[in-house]
């Protein structure tokens, strides 16, 4: 089990992807709150996105996410070091995202 530096480390890679010019074109619209919430170590982070900007980043949690991701942290940093195949993670149940379809599929950009 990864320990809460560790997520914090992997979601501070998430927030950068975001400033990459390209990634923040295909954003600029997109105002939602995201909460990864991971189950192992019983807390959730919330990442306020703004136009395609990240305005904050912080432990929390929210009662109507815009976006709920709900996962451990090994199979979230697994994701992020592209050691655990995403795709898989969803279809056993691993990593449970909900959300607006639109987005979902939006926000694979940054994730993988």
């Amino acid at each position: 089990m990864a320990s809460k530096e560790d997520v914090m480390k992997g979601l501070e890679r998430v927030k950068a992807r975001f400033d990459d010019p390209a990634i923040k074109e295909k954003f600029k619209d997109f105002t939602k709150k995201m909460q990864f919430s991971f189950t192992d170590l019983n807390t959730s982070f919330v990442m306020d996105i703004e136009n395609g900007e990240v305005k904050s980043l912080e432990e929390k949690n929210i009662e109507k996410p815009d976006i709920l991701v709900t996962t451990t942290s090994d199979i979230f940093l697994g994701i992020l070091d592209k050691k655990v195949n995403p795709m898989t993670s969803y279809m056993t149940g691993k990593i449970k995202v909900k959300g607006a379809m639109g987005d979902l599929l939006k926000l694979q950009k940054i994730m993988l």
